[in-house]
């Protein structure tokens, strides 16, 4: 279960793409798991997906607490797999005297998860979400090998449908083409002091700066309470302004006999209102049949601020620039790109 505020870092990833994964310590678990209302709804549909008996795979454990969920639900036996805390999680399922039925062991099923995993189960708790769209594309990738690797036939899967949405918003603090500039500059005036080329350093940080402000960050007084979300992760409103409403993106549901394909090339978003388009808001819904369990946002600035008025349409692009760097390729439609 991941924590939507944690930072997110590159490492090594699908050949030819930066993988984003997100740092985790107790901290951020406590935070975690004190978001009630998230957790409520996993626990109300892991009661109607379970059956007694079931064999369960808890894919991205954390501590382990849905793990513990799935044994109070009727699961016969759960088989708990992360890379970071997994001794936070083995003690408190020592503590919760769940040792007998579950076990957690470390692995990166990232990287190789038929060496960490073995046999068939009956359900598969996927919480590997970053609740970031970029990121996300790899997990869904992953998540769709693992219900076809290793699910019985009937598996269920939570969540079992993944929802996203665009919003275009003109929101006056993000303004990519600005920040790159001046981080051009600033790389330029380093390349001339040493005499040194640094345009490596120059897409390294590109690729990283608007990735670090890319999903809200709202805590409390003390860092591991989670703030008063009703259900949702969102951006403080007030800091910028709407020009559309929400714009399908692409809904992938989880099932076997399909397969994930990946995000579209491109989608459209119609303006309702004028201002300046400045960056994308991406909605992301986490579903298990009719249950909605969380909605996360996070944000794309766009390559160049665009003027726009009520019925204009933009193409947002996905391509592997955004990939890289977060910054979104827009073109409003009948005009040139910028």
């Amino acid at each position: 279960m991941n924590e939507l505020g944690a930072a997110l870092h590159s490492s090594a990833g699908t050949p030819g793409r930066t993988a984003r994964h997100v740092h985790f310590d107790a901290t951020t678990h406590a935070r975690l798991l004190l978001r009630v209302d998230r957790t409520l709804a996993i626990r109300d549909a892991i009661i109607r997906a379970i059956k007694p008996g079931d064999r369960v795979l808890d894919a991205g454990c954390g501590t382990g607490l849905l793990s513990l969920l799935a044994i109070e639900a009727g699961a016969k036996e759960v088989l708990a797999v992360d890379r970071d805390h997994v001794s936070l999680a083995q003690e408190l399922v020592r503590e919760n005297r769940a040792d007998g039925k579950i076990t957690v062991i470390e692995g990166d099923l990232s990287s190789n998860h038929e060496a960490t995993i073995s046999g068939r189960f009956d359900l598969l708790l996927t919480f590997l979400y970053t609740n970031h769209i970029i990121a996300d594309e790899d997990r869904s990738f992953l998540i769709d090998d693992l219900l076809h690797n290793f699910g019985n036939d009937g598996c269920a899967m939570i969540p079992n449908k993944v929802i996203y949405r665009a919003v275009a918003c003109d929101w006056p603090q993000y303004d990519a083409s600005s920040e790159i500039s001046d981080l051009r500059r600033m790389i330029s005036g380093l390349e001339h002091r040493y005499s040194l080329k640094f345009g490596s350093l120059f897409d390294s940080v590109a690729a990283e700066i608007h990735f670090s402000r890319s999903r809200p960050t709202i805590h409390e007084d003390y860092s591991w309470m989670p703030g008063s979300t009703g259900g949702t992760y969102r951006y403080q409103r007030g800091a910028g302004a709407f020009l559309s409403d929400e714009a399908p993106v692409i809904s992938i549901g989880y099932e076997k006999g399909t397969r994930f394909k990946g995000l579209p090339q491109s989608f459209e978003i119609t303006l309702s209102r004028p201002g300046t388009l400045t960056g994308v808001m991406w909605i992301q819904e986490l579903w298990f049949g009719d249950v909605l369990i969380w909605v996360s946002e996070s944000f794309s600035p766009v390559s160049q601020p665009i003027g726009v008025r009520p019925n204009d349409k933009v193409t947002a692009y996905l391509d592997e620039d955004w990939r890289k760097s977060n910054v979104l390729p827009v073109r409003l439609k009948g005009k040139a790109s910028p």
